[in-house]
């Protein structure tokens, strides 16, 4: 009896299907680290929820750790604004660093949480505002300078920061990061520091509100996993623990999850856990898939009416619209969701924009639409029926 080795919902132990990714991110990373440069653009991988972007991250971060970089992670949208979010974690990182490298960082970051709008970092009023003007940009560029500083001095190569959520982040604070990575490339290009992101279908259009200069920035889309991807994340975890997968049941869980990662995840979770936890020399079978299906479908169900709960009654009726209007069960096109609603186009602007915020739907192409998870179109039928 073993337990399973896969990670419906988690970050995954291996990162499956992203080999050019990651081939682009660690030459970034290896020009960093081998010529002591500045990665001049802000790399952001963007796709809906359930493809991977954290994994991706993570995988990342895991890289830069080995080629000797000091990593700093944050997820945008808490209770910090992003760049005291990420000065916190700098302190964090740089508390067993030596005493006059953390007395320069531990002042800078002060500096930056006081221009970022946070109370408590000084003798100063009960309200504090965010800094006007270049205060803000200006203080978070010397922290991201200190930090490399430091790192050096402490035997690193550099810094890469890792943002996750971007697009839940301040609007400020995105405006400090674009600002400020434009101002090293002007003014450190032999500064060995690097930033990567990753966020939601709609990133690039919330960044571009916050900072008009976001060329500084690099969009990657996360698709979702081929067949052969999704094959190998199937047989690799399980093969690392002596089982096997027979191989209709391998072809009815690629069918079924359309290379979608989170519900390939949950399937293979799920036949684990019907074929008995198998010890190595085992193999999971047709019928164990079939059996899993059933708790998929049940998992799935839950999942897809949350996320029905959370729209409005207009944003329903778009969902129902595009349900009708699939042409080949992946996409529907802006027009066509319109005519179903009996509206025009520019009419139902309101409600695209905030099902794409809430991860519903996606842009799959000009003037078409996808949802982001298959068999949603499917639950939205039902609603109907």
């Amino acid at each position: 009896m073993q337990p399973s080795p896969y990670t419906p919902g988690q970050v995954a132990r291996d990162v499956v299907g992203r080999t050019e990714q990651l081939a682009e991110i660690g030459e970034r990373l290896m020009y960093m680290t081998e010529l002591g440069r500045l990665i001049g653009r802000i790399r952001v991988d963007t796709g809906p929820r359930g493809v991977g972007k954290t994994s991706l991250l993570r995988e990342v971060q895991r890289d830069a750790e080995a080629r000797g970089v000091v990593t700093v992670w944050v997820t945008a949208g808490g209770d910090e604004p992003l760049a005291s979010a990420i000065a916190t974690q700098i302190r964090v990182r740089g508390a067993t660093w030596k005493k006059k490298s953390r007395g320069r960082l531990l002042r800078v970051i002060d500096q930056v949480n006081f221009t970022a709008g946070v109370p408590g970092v000084a003798q100063i009023g009960a309200t504090v505002k965010p800094a006007q003007g270049g205060q803000a940009e200006s203080s978070f560029k010397e922290l991201i300078v200190e930090t490399v500083t430091a790192a050096r001095e402490e035997g690193h190569r550099g810094l890469v920061l890792l943002i996750d959520e971007i697009q839940d982040a301040d609007r400020a604070g995105l405006r400090t990061l674009a600002v400020t990575w434009q101002d090293l490339q002007a003014e450190a290009a032999a500064l060995p520091a690097g930033v990567f992101a990753a966020g939601l279908p709609q990133t690039p259009e919330i960044i571009s509100a916050a900072a008009t200069f976001s060329e500084r920035f690099a969009y990657r889309t996360l698709q979702r996993l081929g067949a052969d991807a999704s094959r190998v994340a199937l047989v690799k975890p399980a093969g690392g623990a002596g089982v096997g997968w027979a191989p209709d049941a391998l072809d009815a869980v690629i069918a079924q999850t359309s290379g979608y990662p989170y519900t390939l995840q949950l399937y293979a979770d799920a036949a684990w856990a019907r074929a008995g936890y198998p010890d190595p020399g085992g193999q999971i079978r047709i019928a164990d898939v079939e059996h899993a299906a059933r708790q998929v479908a049940e998992d799935m169900d839950a999942l897809f009416r949350a996320r029905w709960n959370n729209a409005t009654p207009v944003q329903r009726r778009f969902l129902s619209a595009m349900a009708q209007a699939l042409s080949d069960d992946r996409s529907a096109s802006r027009a066509d969701i319109a005519a179903a609603m009996g509206r025009d186009s520019r009419a139902i602007s309101a409600a695209r924009a905030a099902l794409i915020d809430k991860g519903l739907i996606a842009v799959a192409g000009h003037g078409l639409l996808e949802f982001t998870i298959p068999g949603f179109a499917g639950f939205v039928r039902a609603q109907e029926g």
